[in-house]
């Protein structure tokens, strides 16, 4: 499987760090994910997408809506939800002041950018798999006992990963022990500092490896990006392959 569910469904959460947010956005903008609209006041639900977005202008610009009357509704200035749906998260924000604007000889709106948003993972997380071709580095340091261990991932979600290390290390990797030295190497970025907890570890004899589960403990929201990058990318690849094999 290239995709596993990992997990349970989490509360919803209010997203108010603006780095966090901006990444959220270029994701849906990224994967051309549609965006439900609804007007205050109003029950149609209109659909559109993120076109662009203008960080250091705290703007955020959306195609014309399908149907066209939520076009009018947004001129006239009335306040309006925005729903989108992508890889089992429900995300959510509200705007308003819509400004008719022309993008690239395009129609399109503009709009703040939210201040806050609701983030609800759904479902659990997905896990993609990480090919061997693609070059990955786990190191797991632990603070206080003089204990490293290295390895590579086999397959990584927006909250933790599974690695691959040489040997036999189920004794000394305890599930529930957190190594908060540890460091990440994802392709094109560079190598970053992260939390991590052993969940759980098995040694696989015909191979003299060792598979250790991994959950990203608290991880600060621009590691947080880098990583849902990363799944992103792993999961567009995933779906391209797919795409090859219908043909």
């Amino acid at each position: 499987m290239l995709f596993e569910q990992e997990g349970s469904p989490q509360p919803p959460r209010e997203v108010t760090a603006t780095i966090e947010i901006h990444s959220l956005l270029k994701n849906l903008q990224q994967s051309r994910i549609p965006l439900s609209i609804t007007f205050d006041g109003r029950s149609q639900i209109l659909q559109s997408y993120i076109v662009d977005l203008d960080i250091p202008h705290g703007a955020l610009f959306i195609d014309e809506m399908i149907p066209p009357i939520g076009d009018k509704w947004a001129s006239q200035g009335e306040t309006f939800r925005v729903d989108a749906w992508l890889d089992g998260v429900h995300m959510r924000w509200s705007g308003a002041n819509a400004q008719r604007v022309v993008l690239e000889d395009a129609p399109a709106f503009s709009v703040s950018l939210p201040a806050s948003m609701i983030y609800h993972q759904r479902r659990g997380a997905f896990r993609a798999t990480v090919q061997r071709s693609i070059d990955t580095r786990v190191a797991l340091i632990h603070a206080k006992h003089q204990r490293r261990f290295e390895g590579e991932l086999l397959d990584i979600s927006a909250t933790g990963c599974k690695a691959r290390l040489t040997g036999n290390h189920v004794q000394g990797l305890q599930p529930g022990e957190r190594y908060e030295l540890s460091r990440l190497l994802l392709p094109d970025t560079a190598e970053f500092d992260i939390n991590l907890e052993i969940r759980h570890r098995e040694y696989h004899q015909d191979a003299d490896t060792t598979h250790v589960g991994l959950r990203f403990h608290q991880p600060g929201p621009q590691v947080q990006r880098q990583i849902d990058r990363f799944v992103h990318y792993l999961q567009r690849e995933a779906r391209r392959l797919e795409k090859e094999d219908l043909f």
